[in-house]
């Protein structure tokens, strides 16, 4: 069962267009929404006018669904049954509908053919084409030329006019809270750090919302662009970001040297550029603004602002000790910075991690020995109850995070290394006494002391713990002796606490001068402990404490594969580069986590010390320290420090 619709409409030269199609339903809707099965454009017709329905033996029920009664051979009716071999027309506004059986053109019993067409001319009908005109405001508007004049001087006036008026003359400071915020890189503006104006007209002109770094500057333009239709110079950035604190990446003069030259198209875009005031290397050029509120301000846009540059540098810049580095595939493997002399100033050298280079720190630590979970180590880790992982001492013991998760506090003998390497020489009854570390010259002068004031004045319950390789707990009683021969005990047991297989040759690299003073006699190597391998580089430890399922000593182990088998403090355990491109792909995502030059690089770093400055810092803390003397981490003032580590790292030619 089924309805053949033929819709009839006229050409322009009065001839039809017939179109046919055919529905497969019961019942179908008239009206002239989109939606009806029979649409019929005019205005006098509701959305949905009748419903058609086919039943049995060739009648049609006709319904109107609209309210407004149809008309049926000269009857206005609401509902009706019309057989179909009367060949029925029912009329709606301006169109006819003629039903006929489809078995009169050999389609079947069940198949009823209706005919469409408008039978009253559209100029006297409310059809669709009137609709404009009906609701035209046409007669109550001015034209469209005077509409379009006055709304072009609108513009005019309200965009371009009235905010060259206001920005004339007329200046906002930067709230103090900003300035002091750009002074200390890592800190937010606090709320309500905004310029505040009543009228800011020429934010007609912005193209997007200011960085959240820069939000407060919303309400005034000219704190940037400080001459109308010209773009942000410079010197509006380094007003706030002074130099001092936001260093320039290199040398203007080297920047432009090792810029890649431009030629063809891109050339005359730079020409077009400088003539607009948009010249290359600004700090416009890479710190985009008005891109949205959650779009950095201080970034880089990708590996591409980087690789421009440093894709074939050392062409350019000759004497660069930079290697070149195209992209995050083709990344130079990494070059760590080693100590090469141990000293109160010590002495680095930058070396590929390629060739398994060595270190010279001057201690003595092999870490397969305090790795194992089998040796004498780990069964005196668990005999004094010491905290440590899975049985072994574990590498948390000794590198324990500092307050900013980035990297590890200072190694010190008293808390990582005193509770097993003892430095006790004597005991007075219930009191234990103990030797200072790092001071050589005390250490001679405290024995010395010891055994002559127990020649002059001996005291009862007074031993001396054994220096040499005794079981542990065995004493030397010290009965009454001559000066001289108090003066002998004690040269030998200084003798015995320096040499090779005694106290501090455990972990120090000691010599003996051969001077007759036992006091002067020894010699201890200073120890300088590397704090930062990759100084030209960021890496926060706290974001790497788990990798790949692992967590704790697993996943420190897991970088640094090497620790359980190395026995010489000379090992440099860095992962390689291979190692953090398991997890980090390029700019395109391949493996779990992307990685471009900003994730790893900053831009503004001064070359003289190490990127990680441009953390926050705090004196005393890890790369902010000296080297002393004695071999021990010494915090002192920020400045002396960077001072201290500028001259060292320049002296190795690191300077960038």
């Amino acid at each position: 069962m089924s309805f053949i619709v033929r819709q009839i409409a006229k050409r322009a030269d009065g001839s039809d267009i017939v179109r046919t199609r055919t529905l497969t339903a019961t019942e179908i809707s008239v009206g002239r929404g989109t939606d009806c099965d029979i649409q019929l454009a005019d205005l006098g017709i509701m959305l949905r006018h009748a419903r058609l329905t086919l039943m049995p033996g060739g009648v049609v029920a006709l319904e109107a669904t609209g309210g407004i009664p149809l008309e049926i051979d000269g009857k206005f009716l609401n509902r009706a049954e019309l057989r179909v071999a009367d060949r029925p027309a029912i009329n709606m506004a301006s169109h006819r509908l003629t039903l006929v059986p489809g078995d009169s053109i050999g389609d079947g019993p069940d198949m009823v053919e209706i005919t469409a067409e408008r039978v009253i001319a559209a100029s006297d009908a409310a059809d669709a084409g009137a609709e404009t005109e009906i609701f035209s405001l046409k007669g109550a508007m001015p034209t469209r030329r005077a509409m379009a004049w006055v709304l072009a001087a609108a513009i005019l006036l309200g965009g371009l006019l009235w905010p060259v008026l206001m920005m004339t003359g007329h200046e906002e400071p930067v709230p103090e809270a900003m300035v002091a915020v750009a002074a200390r890189p890592g800190s937010t503006p606090p709320d309500g750090a905004m310029i505040k104006t009543s009228m800011q007209p020429d934010i007609v002109w912005s193209s997007g919302a200011l960085s959240s770094a820069h939000a407060g500057l919303a309400n005034s333009c000219n704190a940037c662009h400080l001459e109308a239709f010209e773009a942000t110079p410079d010197r509006a950035c380094v007003a706030c970001h002074k130099p001092a604190v936001v260093p320039a990446h290199a040398a203007h003069d080297r920047l432009d040297l090792g810029r890649p030259q431009l030629a063809g198209s891109g050339l005359v875009a730079a020409h077009v550029k400088d003539g607009l005031g948009l010249e290359g290397g600004r700090c416009a050029s890479c710190h985009k603004e008005h891109e949205g509120a959650a779009a950095p301000a201080n970034l880089l846009e990708g590996d591409g602002g980087c690789a421009q540059c440093h894709d074939g540098l050392s062409g350019r810049l000759k004497d660069t000790k930079l290697v070149n580095a195209p992209s995050w595939d083709e990344h130079p493997q990494f070059r760590a910075t080693l100590v090469r002399a141990a000293g109160a100033i010590p002495k680095f050298e930058r070396l590929s991690l390629e060739k398994a280079p060595q270190e010279r720190s001057g201690l003595i630590y092999p870490h397969a020995l305090h790795l194992s979970r089998t040796n004498a180590v780990a069964n005196m880790l668990r005999k004094q109850g010491l905290p440590g992982q899975n049985g072994a001492l574990g590498c948390a013991y000794c590198h324990q995070p500092d307050s900013d998760g980035v990297r590890f506090k200072p190694i010190e003998m008293e808390a990582n290394c005193g509770a097993c390497h003892d430095l006790a020489f004597a005991r007075d009854g219930e009191v234990v006494r103990t030797l200072p570390h790092g001071k050589p010259a005390q250490v001679a002068g405290i024995i010395r002391d010891f055994y002559l004031s127990q020649s002059l004045s001996p005291r009862a319950g007074v031993s001396r713990l054994s220096f040499d390789r005794k079981r542990p707990g065995v004493v030397e009683a010290l009965g009454a002796s001559s000066p001289a021969q108090a003066r002998g005990r004690a040269d030998r047991a200084i003798d015995m606490i320096f040499d090779k297989q005694g106290l501090c040759a455990d972990c120090h690299q000691t010599r003996n001068t051969g001077a007759a003073n036992a006091a002067a006699r020894w010699e201890v190597a200073s120890v300088s402990l590397n704090d930062h391998y990759l100084p030209l580089a960021l890496f926060p430890h706290k974001q790497h404490r788990t990798y790949d399922g692992k967590t704790g000593e697993a996943a420190c182990l897991a970088c640094h594969d090497g620790a359980r088998t190395s026995k010489v403090s000379s090992d440099v355990l860095l992962p390689k580069l291979a190692t953090c491109q398991e997890c980090h792909g390029g700019s395109e995502v391949r493996t779990n986590v992307a990685a471009t030059c900003d994730t790893c690089h900053v831009y503004h770093g001064d070359s003289g010390q190490p990127v990680g400055a441009g953390l926050p810092v705090v004196a005393g803390k890890p790369g902010h320290g000296a080297w002393s003397g004695g071999g021990s981490w010494r915090p002192e003032p920020l400045a002396k420090a960077v001072a201290v580590e500028r001259s060292a790292r320049r002296g190795a030619g690191l300077e960038g």
